[in-house]
């Protein structure tokens, strides 16, 4: 139907719609709840009040005519008939008093008839009196059981409330005193408290209404806040403002979040643009040094075997630059499109840190520097054994080595070690005499793009990439890059790796 329709998507297109119906809901469900509850506690208490006053009653007028039940006469009904007249008038109640059969002997309420008119006797009989034994709570009486009943009278349309006491003399019931009340007073007072209930439900509402849609605008405010403010940095990209914190709670603890994030992308930005400007740079210069060293060859270097030799040279080393830029990027690219792998493979780091050793042996030799390298012995070789990648460990470990070299100054020397740590974790420590980081760089060396001494890292190569790189690769071995640098005094870089063990089912597999 169009109107539910339209109520559902109003009631979903906000936050403050649902809060405002979620709190009318649980308020409203509340007080009807208390209503009836109350409602039902009166009207028991009510009634429970009343019998007991009309069983007080019931208990004072058969101490009155219980003498009068046991005589058969003219006289005593007399007497029991002005009693209970004396008594209803009185105290606004009906009472009817019936002997051990059930006769009616005597009644106030005009209901039951004394006596029914029948057919003339001699004046030897009396005339016959109604029998009302059948009723419930007569019958219930005369069995010696104070009984309640509640009922409605056809004649008047209202309910009452019967209370039957038994009347016993020698251990016999001699007769029984109904003694009844009408429920109007009880109706009557359960409509107006249902009434004043309704209205406190009512203004209970409409206050809720109020409060409720200010806390949801309170509430809402905020994230009405960071919803612009992403619509506006997804359509312009501005990233220059912050949401205003104006709460301790969580929706401030979520602006507070919100304007951490935007200061993390605009960091972010800022460190994309700069690469992209540095990337350029390093792209854009060996290109323009290729095409000079080409067209001084093709001008006749190239028949001038020193200078010949000196532009080859140096075409290969531009080469090399932007082979490693581009090594670089393609790597960082595949990582980040590559799920996380649970590694099966058994990987020995002893091979791997050799074989990194290789690949700079070289250039540390061109710089005169000591390569010390400390691995266990062949007994303990087990102890270099973890489930991973061979190739992305290798290019880790020649990141960091290839950073020690390059930033380790000419006669410097470089430790690398490798050992089990603490049983269980497998812990690849490099270590140089170089230049050192500065306390300033050294919690954002591993963040993409970042470079520190700027000046220093294009000279020596660096892309901004490689320790990212790492740490990635790292990451996804479960493991972590820990560093400890002192500028001027050299870095110690240490890969922690969970150390390979087998299961107890492998080694009976391959005992058996």
């Amino acid at each position: 139907m169009p109107a539910l329709k339209k109520l559902y998507e109003w009631l979903f297109s906000s936050l403050a719609n649902q809060l405002l119906i979620t709190y009318l809901l649980i308020i409203t469900i509340a007080l009807v709840a208390v209503t009836f509850w109350a409602l039902f506690t009166i009207k028991n208490e009510s009634i429970t009040d009343l019998r007991n006053s009309l069983e007080v009653e019931a208990v004072n007028l058969a101490l009155e005519i219980d003498n009068d039940l046991e005589l058969d006469s003219k006289t005593a009904r007399e007497r029991i008939q002005k009693a209970v007249d004396r008594r209803a008038t009185k105290l606004g109640v009906s009472i009817t008093v019936v002997d051990r059969d059930g006769h009616v002997l005597a009644d106030s309420s005009g209901e039951e008839a004394i006596a029914k008119k029948s057919s003339e006797n001699t004046s030897k009989h009396a005339p016959k009196r109604e029998n009302i034994s059948n009723e419930s709570e007569i019958n219930d009486a005369l069995a010696g059981i104070i009984a309640v009943n509640k009922r409605s009278s056809p004649a008047t349309n209202t309910n009452w409330l019967y209370v039957a006491y038994p009347v016993r003399s020698a251990g016999v019931t001699s007769g029984v005193i109904r003694v009844g009340v009408p429920l109007t007073e009880v109706e009557q007072r359960l409509s107006r408290d249902l009434i004043v209930f309704l209205e406190i439900i009512l203004a209970t509402g409409i206050l809720t209404v109020l409060i409720s849609l200010w806390l949801a605008e309170r509430f809402n405010r905020p994230v009405k806040e960071m919803s612009n403010m992403a619509k506006e940095i997804s359509i312009s990209g501005d990233m220059s403002t912050f949401l205003p914190v104006r709460r301790r709670d969580e929706i401030g603890e979520l602006s507070l979040s919100f304007n951490q994030m935007i200061g993390r992308l605009r960091e972010e930005e800022k460190l994309r643009q700069e690469f992209i400007s540095n990337a350029s740079h390093e792209l854009k210069t060996p290109v323009m040094a290729i095409g000079s060293v080409v067209e001084a060859l093709q001008a006749g270097a190239v028949n001038d075997p020193k200078l010949r030799d000196q532009f080859l040279a140096s075409l290969e080393r531009l080469v090399d630059r932007q082979r490693s830029l581009l090594t670089d990027l393609l790597d960082i690219s595949k990582l980040d499109n590559t799920a996380p792998t649970e590694w099966q493979d058994e990987v020995d780091i002893k091979q791997i840190i050799e074989e990194a050793v290789d690949q700079v042996r070289v250039q540390a030799e061109k710089k005169e520097l000591v390569l010390k390298v400390d691995l266990p012995e062949s007994t303990e070789a087990s102890a270099l054994k973890i489930r991973g990648n061979g190739i992305q460990l290798l290019r880790a470990i020649v990141n960091l080595l290839t950073n020690a070299v390059n930033y380790t100054p000419a006669g410097g020397k470089i430790y690398l070690s490798a050992k089990s740590d603490h049983g269980n974790r497998l812990r690849i420590t490099i270590k140089d005499t170089g230049a050192g980081i500065s306390p300033e760089d050294i919690n954002r060396i591993f963040d993409r793009f970042y470079r520190g001494e700027k000046s220093r890292t294009r000279e020596a190569g660096g892309s901004g990439l490689g320790l990212a790189i790492t740490r990635e690769i790292v990451a996804r071995h479960h493991g972590n890059v820990e560093v400890e640098s002192t500028l001027g005094q050299g870095s110690t870089f240490s890969i922690v790796l969970p150390r390979f063990e087998k299961s107890s089912r492998n080694e009976n597999n391959g005992s058996d």
